[in-house]
């Protein structure tokens, strides 16, 4: 299987196309907003494919700066879709809770892009977007990112984790997927578990090419929550702290 510049452009379209269909059909920003979102992630990988592999092109080291910075902020709208899922009641009283903690997951994101001296460097091999030089290059089959991120939690602390993955991981796991499960949103994360980390896990073994598979189905995770039968079945209306927490606004 390849991916083509022109095979982003469409899929960036068909998103662009759907998230405005929707609004129009007065659809919550909720949902129409994370897939505009997710949708300018293919478009900006489609202007990758012009400078693919060169990596001494300012173009190709713009476009994978700004690869990393959108997902950085991609906890915002995952956690925007899970609170629809959730009962208004419940996402009106912590939905400041909730963005004001995807911001500080953002800002440990963007910690990692810093080259502090005492940190060290990134694994190279093992932790998603770490390269030696920044550039965007050929995947298995689709984009693969790569940054001189530094080594914030990149080595295993062993008494209290054993993993490598980095601190960008470790924010983004804990934001766009602790996160969620906590307030009751499990059924989308469960989904999106699936639609995201599982099925870019069994297509591409290259860490650094990870991410921009995941962002590529995003779309179809996007799509299927608003125009397939699978929305009906992701809504939580029972968690433990919902009934106390409705009780007091009463």
């Amino acid at each position: 299987m390849c991916w083509s510049g022109e095979a982003s452009g469409v899929l960036a379209a068909v998103g662009l196309g759907t998230a405005y269909y929707i609004a129009k059909k007065g659809e919550s920003k909720e949902l129409w907003i994370p897939l505009t979102y997710f949708a300018l992630m293919e478009l900006l990988q489609a202007f990758t494919y012009v400078y693919i592999d060169l990596c001494d092109n300012p173009n190709n080291q713009i476009l994978t700066m700004l690869g990393y910075l959108h997902v950085a902020f991609q906890p915002f709208f995952a956690n925007m879709v899970a609170m629809y899922f959730i009962p208004e009641s419940i996402k009106l009283k912590i939905r400041t809770a909730v963005y004001t903690l995807c911001a500080a997951g953002s800002i440990l994101i963007l910690f990692k892009m810093y080259p502090f001296a005492w940190a060290g460097e990134c694994v190279i091999g093992t932790e998603g977007f770490c390269g030696p030089h920044i550039c965007s290059v050929s995947g298995a089959w689709h984009i693969a990112w790569q940054m001189p991120l530094n080594g914030l939690l990149s080595h295993p602390i062993e008494w209290l984790f054993n993993f490598n993955w980095g601190l960008h991981v470790l924010a983004y796991i804990l934001v766009a997927f602790i996160l969620p499960t906590l307030y009751g949103s499990w059924k989308f994360v469960l989904f999106h578990y699936f639609m995201g980390p599982w099925i870019s896990d069994i297509t591409t073994d290259d860490p650094n090419e990870y991410a921009a598979v995941w962002c590529l189905f995003s779309i179809a995770l996007c799509v299927s929550v608003i125009k397939s039968p699978v929305r009906k079945y992701l809504h939580v209306t029972n968690w433990p702290f919902y009934k106390k927490t409705i009780g007091d606004s009463l």
